[in-house]
């Protein structure tokens, strides 16, 4: 086990939903984020402290805290992919003249 601050957020995972994010962990259609985002989730139920989270994951504190948050706010389904803002497509003017 890691040194250091236990973290305030607890989780606390049912067996299917521990079932769910141990398949994605698995899965080799899922989308990549969907994974990270599982992977964090069972390290925060299993109390490693977000910043060794942030470290094997590969990301910053912030983006661990984010997830946390979207998953006790939304559950399985808060984290899914939001939308990015990408590139909007307009339509295309046709020369009237």
């Amino acid at each position: 086990m890691p040194r250091g601050r236990k973290t305030s957020l607890m989780i606390h995972l049912t067996a299917d939903d521990c079932q769910t994010l141990l398949a994605w962990q698995r899965s080799t259609t899922i989308p990549v984020g969907r994974a990270r985002r599982g992977r964090i989730i069972l390290l925060l139920a299993d109390r490693v402290p977000i910043s060794h989270i942030a470290d094997t994951v590969g990301i910053s504190r912030r983006f661990v805290s984010k997830g946390a948050q979207r998953f006790l706010q939304d559950g399985l389904e808060g984290l899914a992919d939001k939308p990015g803002r990408g590139y909007r497509r307009l339509p295309r003017q046709q020369d009237r003249t």
